[in-house]
């Protein structure tokens, strides 16, 4: 058997340990602290920012959704 070939099948092992990729370490869990400027934001006055951010935030029903909004449309016609 020649040589070079005999050194590589006895090196075989470390050729395949040596080309694994390394392990990912895992990521801290943990739940970032909010600063108190964005604890302490100002209550918003405006119905329609207010409505769109409770949508956003508590994800109503459709049909709370369209009464919400009807309740505006008969506010605004009855400004009219």
């Amino acid at each position: 058997m020649d040589s070079t070939l005999k050194n590589f099948l006895d090196t075989k092992k470390n050729l395949v340990l040596d080309t694994k990729i390394p392990a990912i370490r895992r990521q801290k869990t943990e739940v970032p602290k909010v600063p108190k400027s964005m604890q302490e934001r100002p209550i918003e006055n405006d119905p329609y920012r207010k409505f769109a951010n409770s949508c956003i935030k508590d994800k109503p029903t459709k049909k709370d959704i369209i009464e919400k909004i009807q309740s505006f449309i008969d506010a605004e016609e009855a400004k009219l």
